[in-house]
């Protein structure tokens, strides 16, 4: 049998990993595909999305960073926490923090893949089985592939690698276990952005035989019929958590500076909700509205997108792996401006669909950029929304751009194959 075991964190329960959900509808190339959904939240237990027929899902319950320390004794009998250990002292990166994060690390790997061996038996996992472990992110999950493919004589093991899992400055207490040995234990690594390939390689040169690009991707679901004139009110979207990375306070200040009239909707939803509500409360002049629409489905807002046109999204956040947000606005043909971090500038191009800001605008010309495109005559505007449009056809077309991914993992395959069939010759 041919299996797809997908490795990620609590989908489909609750709202991560949204852009999972468009990717599924791909991989048609297997007998069975397994989704291990992990640390699975009590809160998250409400909402369940749909899969795929055919598709099943296992939860495995969140349990807290303690609970690994606490039950990591078994990790002591790892050679990998002893040659981290030496490297970390080597580059003198060893800290008390780092040693935590190290033995979290192994043991939740090591309690994870054994639950996950668990479901695959009750499913009828046999060694002679054909398996893909996808790893939908490049933290600790392929460390857990690592552990599993061993109990299958024909394997491939893959991850996709976004921003806090690739990103080390943007991971949780700045410190990525193993990133020597991940590598190592992996038959491909996908970034989702040019930058982050650069990134991956400059920093792990041995991956240039294994890391590759493979775009994320959204749904058509087309553009709007007619666009209300801009003259009659600015209509600004943004899409993100609030936190302090994506800096939508920079956002309130700029436009605390504008006498146009704007009609702002935020979707998303985070911790600095009632900070950033007083502080557009206090600044934001009354010819700028603001409204929170939080947390709305990825294809029920491109949806509002076609039927409730917006002029322009701005994403002014400090760091992105590349924000599938500018995809969804781009497919719309929604002109952007956005800050030019991870792969954004791979997506938005100044005077093509939009303005591609610095990496730390100031509040000045993030309004600069805003009144730049409100004040574009009505054919350079349409020009922008063609633009928007263009490049979404060409660069994140999920029917694209996924069709061509299903492929590859399914004829990942073919090389296990090949290497035991080799293997077996040689014996």
């Amino acid at each position: 049998m041919k299996r797809l075991v997908i490795l990620a964190n609590a989908f489909p329960w609750g709202n991560w990993e949204p852009f999972l959900a468009t990717e599924l509808e791909y991989l048609t190339g297997f007998d069975q595909v397994d989704i291990m959904s992990l640390s699975v939240r009590e809160d998250q237990r409400a909402n369940v999305r749909p899969l795929p027929a055919g598709m099943r899902a296992h939860a495995i319950p969140f349990r807290s960073r303690l609970f690994y320390l606490l039950g990591s004794f078994p990790v002591l009998g790892d050679a990998n926490l002893y040659r981290e250990l030496a490297d970390l002292a080597r580059r003198r990166r060893l800290s008390p923090s780092r040693v935590v994060t190290l033995f979290v690390f192994l043991s939740r790997a090591r309690h994870e893949s054994a639950q996950v061996a668990r479901f695959l038996r009750e499913a009828g996992a046999g060694p002679d089985d054909e398996v893909v472990f996808y790893s939908y992110r490049f933290a600790y999950q392929p460390h857990m592939a690592a552990r599993l493919r061993r109990r299958f004589r024909r394997t491939a093991s893959v991850a996709r690698a976004h921003r806090a899992d690739l990103y080390e400055e943007y991971s949780p207490r700045g410190y990525l276990p193993l990133r020597a040995q991940t590598v190592a234990d992996l038959d491909r690594i996908y970034l989702v952005a040019d930058h982050g390939l650069r990134y991956l390689l400059d920093r792990q040169p041995e991956a240039a035989d294994k890391a590759v690009v493979a775009r994320l991707g959204t749904t058509d679901h087309g553009v709007p019929a007619a666009v209300p004139p801009r003259r009659e009110g600015l209509r600004i979207v943004s899409c993100s958590t609030i936190v302090p990375i994506k800096r939508l306070d920079l956002l309130v200040e700029a436009l605390a500076g504008t006498e146009l009239p704007v009609q702002w909707d935020h979707f998303g939803e985070g911790e600095l909700r009632e900070q950033l509500q007083a502080q557009a409360d206090a600044e934001l002049p009354a010819n700028v509205s603001l409204t929170w629409r939080g947390f709305v489905r990825n294809a029920d807002l491109v949806e509002e997108y076609v039927h409730s046109p917006r002029h322009l999204l701005v994403n002014v956040s400090a760091s992105e792996g590349v924000p599938v947000s500018i995809m969804e606005a781009l497919s719309a043909g929604i002109p952007v401006v956005a800050t030019d971090v991870g792969g954004t500038g791979e997506l938005v191009r100044t005077g093509v669909n939009g303005v591609l800001l610095p990496a730390d605008p100031t509040p000045a010309q993030v309004r600069g950029a805003i009144e730049q495109i409100a004040g574009l005559d009505e054919d350079a505007y349409a020009d922008l929304r063609a633009g928007a449009r263009r490049t979404w056809e060409e660069r994140c077309d999920a029917r694209a751009l996924y069709t061509r991914f299903a492929a590859e993992l399914s004829g990942l395959l073919e090389g296990a194959e090949s290497r035991a069939a080799a293997q077996e010759g040689r014996a």
